[in-house]
């Protein structure tokens, strides 16, 4: 039995708000999804939490005229990663 390698890349889904309503705003959005790794405001581990935090987010937004969200895919090197 041999240990899992580290992946070279680490992938990261980030919610993001932008607004229209005094200008163009964009700012993080999203809560922390209970269980979960705490990334940070607006970050998920999966693209699955992301997709369901915007969804929660488009329900809950009263000024949604103004307002629309936006998930992208973040990478970063992983520093545990060793060819």
């Amino acid at each position: 039995m041999e240990s899992l390698k580290a992946p070279k890349i680490l992938k990261v889904y980030q919610l993001m708000k932008m607004s229209t309503k005094n200008g163009l705003n964009f700012s993080a959005s999203g809560v922390i999804p209970p269980g979960s790794n705490y990334v940070g405001a607006g970050i998920y581990t999966t693209l699955q939490e992301a997709e369901h935090n915007r969804t929660l987010e488009m329900l809950r937004d009263t000024d949604e005229a103004y307002n629309s969200y936006h998930v992208f895919e973040l990478e970063f090197p992983n520093p545990a990663y060793r060819e």
